[in-house]
């Protein structure tokens, strides 16, 4: 698990800091700009973003037990299949994504500067987004079979340019290392220009992996429609986590409206604070996959042993492995926010909502590696279902409870108090789950079986 595990931290991590260093960059600009991409532009885009990742967290399930039951053919034509659905999915968005952001913008009070800002970085930002699906897609067959250094690689070496690349972008002018540069001035679309161009290169660095023979599973570009078992099971995986997916987005976008009604400072708190929770989200993410992807081998080759074994690892890594970041962030949480820039009025805000959330690093990790090992084993309601407890049915409710009744600060407890109460439930349901697999009598044949 951590051979898998560790590779996926180290790319996902650097393809966190793009996440905040694109936000460093953007503060730079200016207040609209920066409520602009933070706080209504990538909201948006996230809830764009969890139809694909949810998507790729079916396939990865998919392919994982086609693996450990050792169909290739069959995981080879599903990932086909789903990647040309994945890219007709987002060609319907482009057609209803005139009419949904202006609704979008206005629920969000966005001013008309700020509203054409984000329609610029958003518009640039999309220009990217079928090679992200084509990354997302073709990673997660790599992630199903293990294959993680080499998707590490990708996702690092389009990070990496990004970061270089985008104050040419973003800047007209700017200083680095003691030198004047100069840049093309193209302010936030420059910033949604840099992500779509790492995207490419991410797309290409694994493609090139697949054309170079370097994994188990070979590319399909035309693959056999007759046969859509992996396909259909893939979507009854991913819907669940599509859903579950998407409501973080919308967590953001409710918790950015509530901030909304004491003023443009609070809301720019919960933006930058939502840029850092990426420090706790990417590495659970990769312990989420490294242990989708052992209980998925394990549960095709009905080794319920190993999945147990798997399950209870993951849980026990990402809840010390994520508890020791949150330490560290809330440690040094007034240098990171500094780097943003914010304005005398946002930083005791985003400095108090900070301080509560990284608290909740530990518990987001239980909840995060608790649905991924649900997802494989073939079950993706009870993601939907652990989502909608901690996104609707409490830090909704309990963040416009506490708006109303303790002001703008008493907003902040309400991620915390739904993540402590979600990972109790989570850690209880699978242990509960594996436990019942255990007693399971598994089948003479498992015992020659060795899945990765």
């Amino acid at each position: 698990m951590l051979r898998m595990a560790l590779p996926m931290m180290i790319g996902m991590t650097s393809h966190m800091f793009l996440n905040i260093i694109d936000g460093i960059y953007v503060s730079r600009l200016g207040m609209e700009e920066s409520l602009a991409v933070l706080n209504y532009g990538f909201p948006f885009f996230y809830l764009i973003f969890a139809v694909f990742n949810g998507l790729t967290s079916g396939t990865t399930s998919v392919m994982a037990r086609f693996l450990g039951a050792k169909e290739k053919q069959k995981a080879e034509n599903a990932l086909g299949q789903l990647v040309w659905i994945a890219l007709g999915i987002f060609l319907a968005f482009l057609v209803l994504y005139p009419f949904v952001l202006p609704a979008y913008l206005s629920a969000q009070k966005a001013s008309v500067v700020g509203g054409a800002l984000t329609r610029d970085y958003l518009n640039t930002m999309f220009l990217g987004v079928p090679f992200l699906i084509l990354a997302l897609l073709w990673g997660s067959g790599l992630r199903a079979e293990g294959n993680t250094r080499t998707l590490m690689t990708g996702l690092m070496v389009g990070t990496l340019l990004n970061i270089a690349g985008a104050p040419f972008l973003i800047f007209s002018h700017f200083r680095f290392w003691g030198v004047d540069w100069t840049g093309m001035g193209l302010g936030v679309r420059g910033a949604g220009l840099a992500s779509s161009a790492s995207n490419v290169i991410t797309a290409g660095v694994v493609l090139a992996i697949y054309l170079r023979k370097r994994t188990i599973l070979s590319l399909r570009f035309w693959p056999d429609w007759s046969e859509r078992t992996g396909m259909k099971d893939a979507f009854s995986v991913g819907l669940p986590s599509i859903v579950s997916q998407s409501l973080t987005g919308i967590n953001i976008f409710v918790l950015t409206r509530l901030a909304a009604d004491f003023g443009p400072a609070a809301q720019t708190a919960i933006g930058i604070g939502a840029r850092l929770e990426t420090l706790a989200v990417f590495p659970s993410l990769s312990i989420m996959v490294a242990v989708l992807s052992l209980v998925g081998q394990n549960f095709g080759a009905k080794r319920y042993d190993r999945v147990a074994q798997s399950v209870r690892m993951g849980l026990a890594t990402a809840f010390l492995t994520l508890t020791a970041v949150g330490i560290l962030v809330h440690i040094f949480r007034a240098g990171l926010l500094a780097k943003f820039h914010p304005d005398a009025a946002a930083f005791p805000a985003a400095y108090h909502y900070l301080g509560l959330t990284t608290l909740a690093y530990g518990f987001a990790g239980i909840s995060i590696v608790s649905s991924g090992a649900f997802q494989g084993l073939g079950r993706g309601l009870p993601f939907l279902f652990l989502s909608m407890m901690r996104q609707l049915l409490i830090a909704a409710p309990l963040g416009w409870f506490l708006a109303r009744t303790r002001g703008e600060y008493g907003l902040h407890y309400a991620p915390l108090i739904a993540s402590g109460f979600t990972a109790i439930v989570a850690t209880s349901w699978i242990l509960a789950a594996v436990g019942r697999l255990e007693k399971s009598p598994a089948p003479v044949a498992a015992a020659v079986t060795v899945p990765v």
